[in-house]
């Protein structure tokens, strides 16, 4: 913003820089900044404003914790609306959860890449953001929420174990395993699902 890829205005009186964006919003990017949480009001219903303006700002933590009120918000409503009150369900049978497929390849060494929703892997493995910000990486797809086995070795130093027991961390289980392959081109993936809590 300040190397001039972006014009900004700046108010030559008092060397201010003028950003032209909402300031109502700007009030919970500012608290995001100073506590690194995200309070909110308990009606809150300017998701999608605010998501604009984390994005503009560049700030992947909040990005994620949106997406994922976001997404308990979304369930929450199907839920009411489908019986106009909650109802009690299995996350799984309802295809709500978080899933992550871990490929792992042991020709040229031990090559690791992942497939899930992008705010799920900006969550487990935050020192991919800067990667995954760029939409080459995010593998044959043409919708940008999704990442297509991303080629984790090329962009951070974490082997299978690591991976696994960061996956662990955050709540996720194996849910199915499969390999295969012939002397050199062997395989084994892993299906990660983790339940959302309603």
């Amino acid at each position: 913003m300040f190397n001039g890829n972006i014009p900004i205005v700046l108010d030559t009186l008092k060397q201010h820089y003028f950003i032209d964006r909402d300031g109502k919003m700007f009030r919970h990017i500012l608290n995001y900044m100073r506590t690194g949480k995200v309070v909110l009001p308990e009606k809150f219903s300017e998701f999608d404003q605010l998501y604009e303006e984390a994005r503009f700002f560049d700030i992947p933590g909040l990005l994620t914790e949106l997406e994922i009120r976001r997404r308990g918000r979304c369930i929450k409503k199907e839920n009411i609306d489908r019986d106009n009150k909650m109802v009690e369900q299995s996350p799984v049978s309802d295809g709500f959860c978080d899933c992550l497929a871990v490929s792992l390849s042991p020709d040229l060494g031990e090559r690791i890449s992942l497939s899930a929703e992008k705010f799920l892997l900006e969550e487990v493995f935050p020192e991919l953001n800067s990667a995954l910000l760029d939409s080459r990486n995010s593998g044959f797809n043409l919708d940008n929420r999704y990442v297509i086995r991303f080629p984790l070795n090329g962009f951070c130093k974490l082997n299978s174990v690591q991976v696994f027991q960061r996956l662990l961390n955050h709540r996720f289980k194996i849910e199915a395993s499969t390999g295969g392959g012939v002397e050199g081109q062997q395989f084994c993936e892993y299906l990660f699902v983790r339940r959302r809590a309603q």
